[in-house]
């Protein structure tokens, strides 16, 4: 590879927002979890100030770790509480999840959670079921915006949805799934000299898909599973 492709690919991975890196399933697991996420990203790509290459939304590729406090009882919600940290990526995303009660959906595992970095901000909502005591199925879906790493260009908001499962062997934990988003890109803003508001076009619509895979090590064996 020639080295200006290699500073280019090294710096659209530096400059583009992340997809949401959601690092559990629906339902929430008692105790720490820790391990590392990877995916591939396909799609439309753009510019953002000298970076091109950039796509809508980019695969997390990176070490995570998390805590969560199981319902107790079918009446109390559950709650998750994570963080990604992507590999050559400046923003660290901080994720909060909250399982409602069992009792509310007794058929199903839904819950809400939001995530956040200091380039923007994604909620989302969860739904899933149980396939046998080590296996589960996951469906999520929201909306956020990011800001543009140029100064001179709009946030970029996306709706994005993540299906996937969740396996369970011991205490190892592997998540298989696949992200899409659809959105706007950054667009241009000006600065009116006489009024001195700022004014930012409506950026072209983008796509973009990730496939991906989590690895981590749960706090307990999936064998006391309840």
């Amino acid at each position: 590879m020639k080295i200006g492709a290699l500073v280019g690919a090294i710096g659209s991975l530096i400059v583009c927002g992340c997809f949401p890196a959601v690092t559990h399933g629906a339902r929430v697991e008692d105790g720490w979890i820790g391990g590392v996420m990877a995916g591939s990203t396909s799609g439309g790509t753009h510019v953002e100030g000298d970076e091109g290459g950039i796509h809508l939304r980019q695969a997390v590729i990176g070490p995570f770790i998390g805590y969560g406090t199981a319902s107790a009882r079918p009446t109390l919600p559950g709650y998750y509480i994570g963080m990604a940290v992507p590999v050559l990526f400046p923003y660290t995303q901080l994720d909060g999840y909250l399982q409602l009660p069992p009792a509310w959906t007794p058929h199903f595992v839904t819950g809400l959670g939001g995530i956040a970095s200091l380039e923007g901000a994604h909620g989302y909502a969860m739904v899933g079921g149980d396939f046998d005591r080590a296996n589960s199925w996951y469906l999520a879906g929201g909306y956020g915006s990011r800001q543009s790493s140029s100064t001179f260009q709009s946030t970029s908001p996306a709706w994005f949805g993540n299906a996937g499962v969740v396996m369970a062997y011991g205490y190892l934990r592997t998540q298989l799934f696949v992200q899409a988003a659809g959105g706007r890109i950054p667009a241009s803003c000006f600065t009116d000299p006489i009024t001195q508001a700022n004014t930012c076009e409506l950026g072209e619509k983008a796509r973009a898909m990730s496939f991906g895979i989590s690895l981590g090590r749960q706090g307990h064996n999936a064998r006391g599973r309840p």
